[in-house]
């Protein structure tokens, strides 16, 4: 099952809620290392979705051949 990237970010901050509680019978390892991938996860996703400005559009590009 695929999450959207809302879902995820509420996942994550459930999660998160959880490890801060005292008395979490979840703390450990498993839960540590759970939000520390779902945080990658999030993050990748942000960098892959943004806009590339390094893009050359050879369609524009001006000039004579040779």
């Amino acid at each position: 099952m695929l999450f959207s990237n809302r879902q995820k970010k509420l996942i994550l901050d459930v999660l998160l809620k959880e490890r801060r509680r005292l008395f979490s019978k979840h703390k450990g390892e498993l839960l540590d290392k759970t939000i520390e991938d779902l945080s990658q996860m999030l993050r990748n996703e942000e960098i892959n979705a943004e806009p590339k400005d390094n893009v050359i559009d050879w369609s524009k590009k001006g000039g004579k051949r040779r």
